[in-house]
């Protein structure tokens, strides 16, 4: 095996004589490869911001969105050039910079021919920064749209806002809902905006078309209801240990995946210098988001703590597939009596279909994350501080729960506004 010596660089260049020196604005990365004394300069296609760039890593720094992929590709196309330069000199070609480059555009040229290859290529990139549920996601995202083509050639400038509402109105014809068809809309823009990033294509007509997501009622517990739970002898172990589970979920907002992955040493202590009170925490990184999260642990979810603290897993709580948890939550919530009737708006196209369930049929993990951030909102805890508890951006919990948080205030009003029968 040879060692290759290092003829590549990256850089970002900036000029004296640009107006805007802005280090926010993206700029072109460039490839510079030294060799025999002779230099050959390209650029790569990606766009990235000063700030955003190391320097002395020649890379797209980590904490940027994107970064894993985008540095990948120029990792990749680092060994190509390298390829390129010393199979010439084995096949004893004269290898200079029209050489490289005309190398190197033949090669890229290859790998446009299959917008499906691209998009597989993708696919394996993002598994090693993607919860395997996410990829599965993709996956059926990809099954979809090659469906949808029927075989037929296409390429990243095919994709336009006419071909999209042909793609929205067949997976309306297969029978999914429109949420569903906006996730699937959403990753292949996704997919489509990474493309770009690494310089495949240059369309940004695909980005016109969109399918809105519909707000859906946000389905949760009161917190009687809660208590009906926690106050419920289960007849099992099993049943002991996929309450703690559901439970720890409506008492902390966390996660299925983060409160699965909770270790016992990243529950913490917490003492103010103003108090001689004790509280607890959880440290927690989000599988989903990758973001670190104090979450603050009230008395009910330590003692399910407290309760599994003996075992000898490291693992803070009983180990549980999700559905299995989700399964046997919906035996143990009609045991109690979680009865009545909820609505659930399905949104089909232009239409709007209602059906009903009961309560106990609902019951699922993430419908335990949903009952602490719509308690927490209904008791007046600031929607900032209930989305950084929830790991959540401000405006999305503000989408999804204002209708709960209108809730009290239209109670208040009514309890408020009350005119007495009597003269």
């Amino acid at each position: 095996m040879r060692e290759i010596k290092k003829y590549v660089r990256y850089y970002i260049p900036i000029r004296k004589a640009w107006t805007d020196q802005s280090p926010e604005r993206p700029r072109n990365v460039t490839i510079n490869f030294h060799y025999e004394g002779k230099r050959t300069i390209s650029n790569t296609g990606i766009k990235i911001a000063p700030c955003d760039w190391d320097k002395s890593r020649q890379r797209v720094k980590l904490t940027v969105k994107r970064s894993t992929e985008i540095n990948r590709y120029l990792d990749l196309l680092e060994e190509k050039i390298n390829d390129i330069y010393f199979g010439g000199k084995a096949k004893d070609i004269l290898v200079d910079t029209h050489y490289i480059l005309k190398e190197l555009r033949k090669d890229k040229n290859k790998e446009r021919t299959s917008f499906f290859e691209e998009w597989d290529r993708y696919i394996e990139i993002q598994k090693s920064r993607l919860r395997n549920s996410s990829i599965i996601s993709i996956r059926t995202s990809y099954k979809h749209f090659k469906k949808f083509i029927k075989g037929e050639r296409i390429d990243f400038n095919d994709i336009k806002p006419e071909l999209m509402a042909n793609y929205a109105k067949y997976l309306l014809g297969i029978g999914l809902v429109n949420n569903t068809i906006h996730n699937n809309i959403k990753r292949l823009k996704t997919f489509m905006n990474y493309a770009r990033n690494m310089g495949l294509h240059d369309n940004i007509k695909y980005k016109q078309f969109n399918i809105p997501e519909k707000v859906g009622r946000i389905r949760f517990l009161e917190w009687d209801e809660v208590k009906l739970l926690m106050d419920y002898k289960p007849e099992t172990e099993l049943e002991q240990k996929v309450l703690d589970n559901f439970l720890f979920g409506c008492l902390t907002a966390m996660r299925f995946s983060d409160y699965h992955a909770l270790e016992k040493d990243a529950i913490v202590k917490i003492k103010f210098d103003d108090s001689d009170e004790v509280y607890y925490a959880a440290h927690v990184r989000h599988v989903k988001t990758d973001n670190i999260t104090v979450v603050p642990l009230l008395p009910e979810a330590m003692a399910i703590i407290e309760r599994n603290q003996n075992s000898k897993s490291k693992f803070a709580l009983p180990r549980l597939y999700g559905q299995k948890i989700n399964r046997l939550m919906k035996d143990i919530g009609k045991k109690v009596g979680l009865t009545g009737k909820l609505p659930i708006d399905i949104f089909k196209g232009d239409k709007r279909e209602t059906i009903y369930k009961e309560k106990w049929e609902l019951l699922t993990t993430h419908l335990g994350r949903r009952t602490f951030i719509s308690i927490a909102a209904t008791k007046g805890i600031p929607i900032n501080i209930v989305a950084a508890i929830a790991g959540q951006n401000p405006k999305t919990t503000m989408k999804h729960y204002a209708g709960v948080v209108d809730r009290e205030r239209f109670v208040r009003i009514v309890n408020d506004m009350k005119f007495s029968t009597t003269q």
